[in-house]
């Protein structure tokens, strides 16, 4: 689609006839707070809005009211959720929270136009401002900004994280929106919120990316796809976590495609695009980077240390197609005295280039177990590809969806094809049922145990 430079369509994908298919809902002023338990309930209104470029809201339709969920674990992290439609807060599997990241509890204390929320040290983690907002007109001309959601949030705190409520030229004319989902349909589709940005600020993070480590500036589609090399935008492992200059880090949890503009579509913000009618969102602080690193591995699980081997001297290429030639190269090396601990296989070892079965080619790998052992006995580790799906074509593909380790295969394509493929990873009967499960623990955990069944069946020792 061409550009048009127009936040509600080259940022929220609204369809440019604007014909009514796709309904904006935007958070107005909190009409409540209270305390439930350890976390912190806001009850914020959502005005439906014109259905135009010129944003303004629809008198005579009544706001939605939904819950905003503040959640404090330990002096670093804040919890910021919302779910629309009926989606609600769940904890997850994905998550792998350090024993010692306890729920702290919070509670409210009210000062004039301020809601302000307080943990157990009596530390502000919150205020929601509720004031109209103080503003230096540039024309007499202008109206008032129509209402919405002002806060700011502390992670861990001290430093602020605010929510950028006013990122508008003028009212009927913005290029971010504090806090909103878009509605096709009875369904909410996305939901955006986003931050304050300051004018020299830098981020790094998302996962995989081929391109220079400062990302202010740019928008990331967060959708992990084939990434047919290493010179594009497309990758294998995006992840919705990103750490600023500022000291902080944002993650979204989600296994939905994320979109994040990063002081792009509006120098001024941080925005965030889910296609998932829900928020979830980890706001991270700590004294340093390295900090904020450190807590979020203490929500999302600590790596386990690799093999001493595996952080030797690989070598491939694309690809080795027989046991012979693999044998061939791996004696070079060490004639020649090249260094080398792992040689890893591409798709050649497969029965069918490209089709990954976990079975060796019985014809240029007649003797598997024979094969890795001498490797072994040469030195080598053995790394082979794989892929991480079970395709249409696959021995284990009828299998698979007999037994429910998968569902069936939303669209099917030739490999190279220049799209990206999504196998709905429903797991029917087994998981609740959930928009996009791909990539998530719940459904890795219990397709994992299936895959290991299948890598058993090649008739190598895992010892080797």
């Amino acid at each position: 689609m061409k550009l048009t430079n127009q936040y509600l369509l080259d940022f929220l994908d609204f369809d440019p006839a604007l014909d009514g298919s796709q309904l904006l809902f935007r958070a107005i002023r909190p009409s409540d707070i209270q305390t439930n338990g350890t976390d912190v309930v806001i009850h914020l209104p959502f005005q439906q809005q014109k259905c135009s470029l010129e944003m303004g809201p629809e008198p005579d339709v009544a706001p939605q009211s939904y819950q905003l969920l503040l959640r404090a674990y330990g002096s670093d992290i804040l919890r910021v959720c919302i779910g629309f439609k009926g989606s609600r807060f769940n904890d997850s599997p994905m998550l792998e929270m350090a024993t010692d990241l306890e729920i702290v509890p919070l509670h409210v204390q009210i000062e004039n136009d301020e809601w302000i929320v307080l943990d157990n040290q009596d530390r502000k983690r919150a205020v929601f401002n509720l004031a109209d907002p103080q503003i230096d007109y540039w024309s007499d001309l202008l109206p008032k900004p129509e209402e919405t959601l002002n806060a700011v949030f502390y992670p861990d705190g001290d430093k602020a994280i605010r929510i950028d409520a006013y990122d508008q030229f003028f009212p009927a004319r913005h290029d971010g929106l504090a806090l909103a989902y878009v509605q096709e349909g009875k369904e909410v589709s996305k939901s955006t919120i986003s931050f304050h940005a300051d004018a020299n600020e830098v981020f790094a993070g998302t996962g995989e990316r081929f391109t220079k480590m400062d990302l202010s500036g740019k928008t990331l589609y967060l959708e992990n796809q084939d990434g047919q090399g290493v010179n594009s935008r497309r990758t294998y492992k995006n992840i919705p976590f990103f750490v600023s200059s500022r000291q902080y880090g944002m993650f979204m949890h989600t296994s939905a495609a994320t979109r994040i503009s990063f002081a792009d579509q509006s120098t001024r913000s941080v925005q965030f695009l889910v296609d998932d009618p829900m928020i979830d969102l980890f706001l991270i602080g700590g004294k340093d980077l390295e900090s904020v690193l450190y807590n979020y591995r203490r929500l999302t699980g600590f790596p386990s240390m690799p093999p001493l081997w595996s952080f030797g001297i690989w070598m491939s290429r694309m690809t080795y197609f027989s046991a012979d030639e693999v044998n061939a190269i791996c004696d070079r090396l060490r004639k020649e005295e090249y260094p080398c601990d792992v040689i890893h296989l591409d798709t050649g070892w497969f029965k069918t280039d490209w089709l990954c079965e976990w079975k060796f080619n019985d014809e240029r790998f007649p003797d598997p177990q024979r094969f890795m052992k001498d490797l072994r006995d040469k030195g080598y580790r053995v790394s082979l590809w794989q892929m991480p799906y079970i395709a249409a074509d696959a021995e284990q593909h009828d299998e698979a969806v007999a037994n429910k380790y998968i569902g069936p295969l939303d669209q099917t394509m030739k490999q190279g094809d220049p799209i990206s493929v999504h196998w709905i990873m429903q797991v029917q009967s087994i998981l609740p049922a959930r928009k996009q499960l791909t990539g998530t623990r719940d459904c890795c955990e219990i397709c994992w145990k299936w895959v290991r069944c299948a890598l058993k069946r090649i008739s190598v020792k895992r010892s080797i």
